[in-house]
């Protein structure tokens, strides 16, 4: 690929576009990365993964920052998680040596789909199950303690702001194994596929674990950074990243996403996602139509 400064205008509009719809949904970004480079620039699937996951590290190093101060990540159940995230991880990024590259976009485009229904039933869940705060808890505690008032406890629970009335409201994350187990499902398609896998472990962690979705989400966010670096090591290893198309993809990362993060408490995600479903099922359709020599990707 020449990198002309038409294409690199376009990678550094597309990091921001990934990087803005990722902090704002917690899945990265690297659903949209790839298919752009593959689909649209004919870069090869592994250093398209490579790239990505350099993408999805940016975009949770500078969206995750956002959320830290908010005080909605959990980091107590980040880091649980994130062992079994992590050693799928790693196993994800090492096979793909050994895979086709006719089945890696099948898979790619399945989870594009996936993606798309996940983020769809996203919007109809119910309220977690929670209880009041704990007595004497002042309304600005999130704002300025955040989850610690709860997190030392040992246990996995935590604060957050009612949706309709702002009052602080505590919660207990439930099935740590049932989190676990999607975790490294989430860590090997994240180095697979360099998708990130926070579509997968939002949903886990809300509808499995009964975790408020806002902070699923910056769990999510924070988590999938420390995943993509022990998947792009591998890749780094190997050969295959070039740094060329690194560099205005992780500059537009960077700006999209602290754009994202900061706007996400006041701007509704709605457009967002549709446009994100939209752009997710055209991409898995390609995908899949290239892994069955339909079309040539």
């Amino acid at each position: 690929m020449t990198l002309t400064f038409t294409n690199l205008l376009v990678l550094i509009l597309m990091g921001a576009a990934a990087g803005g719809v990722g902090a704002l949904t917690g899945i990265g970004g690297g659903a949209v990365v790839v298919p752009v480079l593959v689909l649209g620039y004919g870069v090869s699937f592994r250093s398209a993964v490579a790239v990505s996951l350099a993408a999805v590290t940016t975009n949770s190093a500078t969206g995750s920052a956002a959320y830290l101060r908010q005080g909605l990540t959990h980091k107590r159940l980040a880091f649980s998680l994130e062992v079994t995230t992590t050693v799928g991880g790693i196993a994800g990024s090492l096979v793909t040596a050994f895979i086709p590259r006719p089945l890696l976009e099948g898979v790619f485009g399945i989870s594009q789909f996936l993606s798309a229904e996940l983020t769809r039933r996203r919007k109809r869940l119910p309220a977690p199950e929670s209880g009041s705060a704990p007595a004497g808890t002042p309304p600005d505690a999130l704002a300025r303690h955040g989850l610690r008032a709860l997190e030392g406890r040992g246990a996995l629970t935590g604060l957050v702001a009612d949706e309709t009335d702002g009052t602080p409201r505590s919660y207990r994350a439930r099935r740590p194994l049932l989190g676990a187990g999607a975790s490294m499902a989430a860590g090997m398609l994240s180095g697979m596929l360099g998708i990130g896998g926070g579509f997968l472990k939002v949903p886990a962690m809300t509808v499995g674990m009964g975790v408020p979705v806002r902070v699923a989400t910056a769990t999510s966010q924070f988590m999938i950074g420390i995943t993509a670096v022990a998947s792009f090591v591998v890749y780094f290893a190997a050969g295959v990243v070039q740094p060329l198309l690194v560099a205005p993809i992780v500059l537009g990362i960077t700006t999209g996403s602290l754009l994202g993060s900061r706007l996400s408490g006041r701007l509704s995600v709605g457009t967002i996602e549709a446009v994100y479903t939209t752009v997710v099922l055209a991409s898995g359709l390609s995908f899949l139509l290239g892994a069955f020599g339909v079309i040539d990707v």
